[in-house]
């Protein structure tokens, strides 16, 4: 009774042990926000100190866009998150090589038993299990033959590729939002810049209205109309305010930098027309895009899970040499001292039934492949069609820009002509202010219109898989036939 008691009592104070290990250091609700307050401290006292700290790198001064990919490509929190990959690439290759390395182990135990065994000779007792039983050892085992070694070590060197295209992928696509975010930061201070002009004009209009109206050479609809135009331009400059400060957000954010950062942005939006024809487009991505790499990686991947699975069918062979230390001796288990003994063999195990696991298992393998073949020809389909989007859009917004370029020629030679009648008594100022609206807004399509098309353009990079630190849509890259193109820049001047 007395031993079945202290039975329990170890039983119960292991598993109270093993209770109380699994709830320490879990915070409960209360806690965690307790934790993220003191996070929250800590970020805003990064942000306010507008410095490089933790919270990202505050940047300021002229930034190039060329310095702004490489900023991204540095310090983009997600893509940092991808590359990590390479450590589990690095890690799985060599864990891979288990499956071929010998193997080392040191052993060791302690048994206490609840009494001694022993028999009584001629009166002399003499003892055949001792109550204390310990012994160490060490065991090493060199797999001679299996059928997955081979595999595994293949399929370790293609995930490492695998990994490295799918970063490869990742950085394009980071490229191509900063880029996108680089551009639009360009834009909203173009359509910002669009605004405030406007409204300037158009308070200089009613200062001047109300100039004619005390003269008696205008009317009252004349000076409310005035009223309301700049009343519409202050919404819209406010508008564009707020969508510069978002676009500038945007921005630091893929950069990794604190969004308390203040840049100026040097390079303009650029139109550079080329002539890129659907087939070498399609060409070139099916070569050289990253997705499609990581798919083709994917899928041979697979085929060395479906060998490994056929590989359990076979016989597993491995040797073996050990030596072991216990007391009672292992050559006399009633003489209680140290003893020991080594041992070497070859052991072979061929599995004759195993539930159907290994069918099991070769099945789902099997159909896995299958899958990844599939995904593999829709992943081309899908560039394909990408690539014969691209093309087209890019063709229509090139389209779009030289008809918004022509439109703003047209607008500012409208205003020049009504403003001109109105000094000589031909035109009203109303007549003015839709000139001058109408300025403003082919302003505002042209400027958008070249933002498209560069936009069209990295796309069809990115989809051709052309997107590299080197090669930035400031420059023919597409190839084919290059006409000259005029930048975003150079519209204010004109203006």
């Amino acid at each position: 009774m007395a031993k079945q008691t202290t039975t329990g009592t170890i039983a119960a104070g292991m598993a109270a042990l093993a209770l109380l290990a699994g709830c320490v250091g879990v915070p409960d609700a209360e806690e965690m926000r307790g934790i993220r307050a003191k996070s929250a401290d800590r970020r805003l006292d990064d942000l306010a100190q507008k410095t490089t700290t933790e919270s990202g790198a505050y940047l300021s001064g002229p930034l190039l866009l060329w310095e702004a990919v490489s900023l991204a490509q540095g310090y983009n929190r997600p893509l940092q998150q991808e590359r990590v990959g390479r450590e589990i690439a690095r890690g799985r290759i060599e864990a891979s090589y288990s499956e071929a390395l010998p193997t080392l182990a040191l052993t060791g135990g302690y048994v206490r038993r609840d009494e001694e065994l022993g028999t009584t000779r001629e009166g002399v007792y003499v003892p055949t299990r001792l109550q204390d039983q310990t012994s160490a050892g060490l065991k090493l085992s060199q797999p001679l033959f299996n059928g997955r070694i081979g595999a595994a070590l293949r399929a370790s060197k293609l995930y490492g590729e695998w990994t490295e295209a799918t970063i490869r992928a990742a950085t394009e696509s980071v490229q191509r939002e900063t880029i996108r975010a680089y551009y639009a930061a360009v834009l909203s201070e173009h359509l910002l810049e669009v605004n405030q002009t406007a409204l300037e004009t158009a308070e200089r209009q009613l200062e001047n209205t109300q100039a004619r109206r005390r003269q008696g050479m205008a009317s009252n609809y004349d000076e409310l109309r005035a009223q309301v135009e700049v009343s519409n331009f202050r919404a819209q400059v406010l508008q564009a305010r707020n969508d510069k400060d978002v676009a500038y957000t945007a921005l630091y954010r893929l950069m990794g930098a604190s969004p308390e950062s203040a840049v100026d942005l040097v390079d303009d939006v650029p139109l550079v027309a080329e002539a890129v024809s659907f087939a070498a487009a399609a060409r070139t991505a099916l070569e050289r895009r990253a997705d499609l790499a990581a798919a083709e990686y994917a899928l041979r991947l697979q085929r060395e899970s479906v060998a490994a699975a056929k590989g359990r069918y076979l016989p597993e062979v491995s040797g073996y040499v050990s030596q072991a230390w216990a007391n009672p001796d292992p050559h006399e288990s009633s003489r209680a001292d140290w003893g020991d003994e080594w041992q070497a063999g070859v052991q072979v195990s061929l599995p004759l039934f195993d539930g159907l696991d290994r069918r099991g298992t070769l099945i789902q393998e099997r159909a896995k492949l299958r899958q990844l073949e599939i995904a593999l020809q829709d992943a081309e389909e899908r560039a394909l069609s990408e690539i014969r989007q691209a093309v087209l859009s890019l063709k229509t917004a090139e389209e779009f820009a030289h008809s918004q370029s022509r439109n703003l020629e047209t607008a500012q030679e409208a205003l020049r002509l009504v403003e001109a009648g109105l000094k000589e008594g031909q035109n009203s100022p109303v007549e003015v202010m839709d000139a001058r609206q109408a300025l403003t807004k082919a302003a505002a399509n042209y400027y958008e219109s070249i933002f498209a098309h560069a936009l069209a353009r990295v796309s069809l990079q990115q989809a051709m898989g052309l997107m590299s630190p080197d090669v930035l849509p400031d420059a023919p890259v597409l190839g084919g036939a290059v006409s000259s193109g005029r930048a975003v820049g150079s519209v204010g001047a004109d203006e």
